[in-house]
């Protein structure tokens, strides 16, 4: 069935506010009803679907994906990431960057070549990153 436009503006009002008798008000219920309203809104499936899809889509853009962390991860492991001052990453922070992209890989990666190939290619960077420092 979907919801009308009145009951999509109390919901958008709501997740402004929490406040189901504010919202209700704002979304041009009668101030007699509003608190009653706004209440029974809240209740109905749709417009709890509809806040819960808005919420998740909220989430969405406020935690990184997976593809963002791995993104981050290598940059860092790569020494393209810079230091709050504007300083090239510690070598070990480095290193500790390699180690969680190798974890994150293995979560999804189960196979024994893909660890593998992982593992070694730490290896050749931490040896090339010891060469690097000396």
């Amino acid at each position: 069935m979907g919801i009308n436009a009145r009951q999509k503006r109390f919901a958008d009002l709501w997740l402004e506010s929490f406040n189901a008798t504010e919202a209700a008000r704002k979304a041009g219920y009668s101030e007699k009803t509003a608190a009653a309203i706004g209440y029974e809104n809240l209740r109905k499936p749709e417009i709890a679907a509809y806040i819960h899809a808005r919420l998740r889509a909220q989430d969405m853009s406020i935690v990184a994906s997976q593809e963002e962390t791995m993104a981050f991860l290598t940059s860092a492991m790569r020494g393209q990431v810079k230091d709050q001052f504007g300083l090239d990453a510690a070598l070990s922070d480095r290193l500790r960057a390699g180690e969680a992209l190798i974890k994150r890989y293995a979560a999804t990666d189960r196979s024994r070549d893909s660890l593998e190939k992982l593992d070694s290619l730490l290896r050749e960077f931490k040896n090339a990153v010891k060469s690097e420092a000396e």
